[in-house]
């Protein structure tokens, strides 16, 4: 794509007055070349971000292409925090934020989505950039642990079940959290708990098993049942001597 046409391309993005129909191909064909590391006009990435953003653009276009640029990323944050954006500029600003995206996002970004999941439920979506944030750069373990007991004091069984998941990114397992946890009114919740057991590092395996094993003692609700033994089965299968030697 020869830089002349993106340059048309932007001006035609950027021109309110053009049709909808140009915008829209306009934008396109620059994520198109931005994918492709094709030099692009100045501009261009805030250029298709605010379009995506003012046209209430689907976030499946930003699953499609990689916006990566600290200028969007910045904006992007922006929108998280605004508790009047609207769930669709959210879950474009969530599409966006992945890959080197996420350097922007601080710990005290987290602290206040955080806060915000505390109210709205929303745990899924900000468990997802806690997780993309954690892989990019490492959260410490005094600050996992301080978020998840923050969420674990939620009303909400499944802010609840977001501490857990918080919970699962800490190095080692901690066994008084996932006791306590296990014993939660929610079978949601304790059925997080179960799922997220599978995933403990070799080192803490037999404690996972044990308190698997303890727990199914008392249980009785079917889909929590089911995933302790799904958990168990996957533990077993991954003790030395079983086809995992690490």
């Amino acid at each position: 794509m020869p830089l002349p046409l993106l340059r048309v391309g932007l001006e035609t993005l950027q021109d309110p007055a053009t049709a909808p129909g140009l915008r829209a191909v306009a934008c396109s064909t620059l994520l198109v070349a931005l994918d492709n590391a094709v030099e692009v006009p100045t501009g261009s990435h805030m250029a298709c971000w605010r379009y995506l953003l003012g046209s209430d653009g689907s976030a499946v276009s930003m699953h499609r292409h990689e916006l990566s640029h600290p200028e969007v990323a910045r904006d992007a944050v922006r929108v998280l925090l605004d508790p009047e954006a609207g769930e669709t500029a959210e879950d474009l600003a969530m599409a966006v934020l992945r890959g080197p995206n996420v350097a922007v996002v601080t710990d005290d970004d987290i602290v206040t989505l955080a806060d915000r999941i505390l109210t709205e439920g929303r745990s899924r979506r900000v468990n997802w950039l806690i997780e993309q944030v954690h892989e990019h750069r490492g959260l410490s373990p005094e600050f996992l642990m301080t978020l998840r007991d923050q969420l674990a004091a939620s009303d909400d069984p499944t802010v609840r079940g977001a501490a857990v998941d918080v919970g699962a990114l800490l190095p080692r397992l901690d066994v008084e959290f996932a006791m306590k946890t296990f014993g939660d009114g929610s079978p949601m919740v304790r059925a997080v708990v179960a799922d997220s057991l599978e995933k403990v590092e070799q080192v803490d395996r037999d404690r996972a098993l044990r308190l698997i094993r303890d727990h199914l003692d008392h249980e009785t609700h079917r889909s929590v049942l089911s995933a302790c033994y799904a958990s168990l089965s996957t533990l077993i299968r991954q003790r030395p001597g079983r086809g995992d030697q690490n």
